[in-house]
């Protein structure tokens, strides 16, 4: 946990460094250009690999298990390069489908720019593909300390390297690709003589149909992520580093309050879908929803609250363009309304996994992604907060799909689950207000040492009227 913990600080530094070295024009540029490898990085790397094959080691003999690691690393290795070779040459393609014909991006040097950024990044494609194979091979031994602090030097590398040459395109991208080199080089040597065999395993076959689900439902997100690239190349420059700076704050809050607890709670949840001891299920929910659901309603009540002093306290270093915090704080404000049922699904989604509902979770996940794309592509010129705005709403119609099912299989009573999220909900409205009132005579200061003050005493107040709320609401604060 203090790993991943690390990680995600460390990656919100980075984003403060692109966002005060780096222009809006090329910062909109690299995080268009990112958009391609994470689209396979999801695919072939990441959870989809750990989920897939930290099963398929554990059920095979120490000799044999170490012929299908190298024979699987062979074949991932190979599919790698066979996509960077595609990425490599089919790029001012790709570029040409990722941004809107109307956009900056679409054409002349800034087309050229967009296409030389996903060329450097691209191999970042391969090495975060290793990497997240050598972390699953060191999980199935479960040794966990290099595998949780490798991402360290993925960020520290490219910290480092923006520090060195700032506003330059070239060591921008570079920073993303070189940090991945580095973190796949970091797990190496605790692999301990790990090489590569181009033949065949009979576990192969089960690996790869593990990675299916895993593989389906990110890719759904994925492409939810290329369409919102491209809805946002309609908006003006500095739109695309607005929402990479606002759903890194998000996700570090999300991680923090949610992924983190539910990840904890996730081995006693499974014992317990394995016996299926549902009533013990419902009972370690019933107690841990609320303590989540808490929080996350105080922490997306201030972040809705105090969107203009958080951007400005975390990115306002001297060099965050005016647009690009007006344009963060924008989506921030939908991404505050997004916490709370984006948070409690994750327990949730836990619950379903360890029920053996796998494809009910599937089947859920195309639908919140399904209505999140739709709406991002109906609301395309609304304006960033209301565009943002339909992934609270898929967040809230996920919410009600798991709720539904889990209370088929009692382990959850929904109604029992609204009626929570209402009172939360009831709490947290005044505390919001009560810490924009607050904040607001401070105005919203250029520098970030400036913005501490009305985020503290907006904070407090809105702490202080939480907690009085919540008493009177009867919502566990403990």
């Amino acid at each position: 946990m203090l790993g991943t913990f690390s990680s995600r600080v460390l990656g919100l530094v980075r984003q403060v460094v692109i966002n005060n070295l780096f222009p809006p024009l090329l910062t909109d540029a690299f995080n268009i250009a990112t958009r391609v490898p994470n689209l396979f990085r999801e695919l072939v790397a990441e959870g989809a690999v750990t989920n897939a094959l930290v099963p398929v080691l554990s059920g095979l003999p120490a000799a044999e298990g170490e012929v299908f690691k190298r024979r699987f690393a062979a074949l991932l290795l190979t599919l790698n390069l066979l996509l960077l070779g595609a990425g490599l040459l089919l790029a001012p393609a790709v570029a040409g489908w990722l941004v809107d014909a109307s956009s900056p991006y679409a054409r002349g040097p800034n087309f050229d720019l967009l296409v030389y950024q996903i060329r450097l990044v691209m191999p970042f494609l391969l090495f975060i593909s290793m990497a997240a194979l050598f972390s699953a091979f060191l999980q199935s031994q479960e040794r966990f300390g290099a595998v949780a602090f490798a991402p360290l030097a993925l960020n520290a590398v490219s910290i480092a390297l923006m520090l060195v040459w700032p506003g330059s395109a070239t060591a921008l991208a570079l920073s993303y690709t070189l940090g991945a080199m580095v973190q796949a080089a970091v797990l190496l040597p605790s692999l301990r003589g790990f090489g590569l065999e181009f033949r065949s395993h009979p576990a192969i076959r089960d690996a790869l149909w593990r990675m299916g689900p895993f593989a389906f439902t990110t890719s759904l997100r994925q492409f939810l992520n290329l369409v919102l690239t491209n809805v946002l190349t309609r908006y003006a420059v500095g739109a695309q580093t607005a929402f990479i700076n606002a759903e890194v704050i998000f996700q570090t809050a999300l991680g923090i309050l949610a992924v983190s607890p539910a990840m904890a709670l996730y081995p006693r949840l499974t014992q317990m879908g394995a016996a299926q001891d549902y009533a013990g299920m419902r009972g370690l929910l019933e107690r841990s929803i609320p303590r989540l659901a808490v929080l996350l309603g105080f922490a997306g009540a201030m972040m809705v609250a105090l969107a203009p002093w958080i951007v400005g306290a975390i990115f306002s270093f001297g060099g965050l363009d005016a647009r690009v915090r007006e344009f963060t704080v924008a989506v921030l404000l939908a991404y505050g309304l997004a916490l709370l049922p984006w948070g409690v699904n994750q327990l949730m989604l836990r619950a379903f996994y360890a029920a053996n509902e796998i494809r009910r979770a599937v089947q859920v996940s195309v639908v919140i992604f399904g209505l999140n794309t739709l709406g991002y592509w109906l609301l395309r010129d609304a304006g960033l907060f209301w565009l943002n705005l339909s992934t609270a709403a898929a967040g809230l119609v996920g919410l009600l799909a798991y709720g539904v099912r889990l209370e088929r299989l009692s382990i959850l009573s929904l109604r029992w689950l609204l009626e929570l999220l209402l009172r939360v909900a009831a709490a947290a409205a005044p505390a919001g207000m009560l810490a924009y009132v607050a904040a607001r005579p401070f105005g919203t200061p250029a520098l970030f040492l400036d913005n501490l003050p009305p985020l503290v005493l907006g904070g407090l107040a809105g702490l202080a009227a939480f907690v009085v709320f919540a008493r009177v609401l009867r919502l566990p604060l403990r």
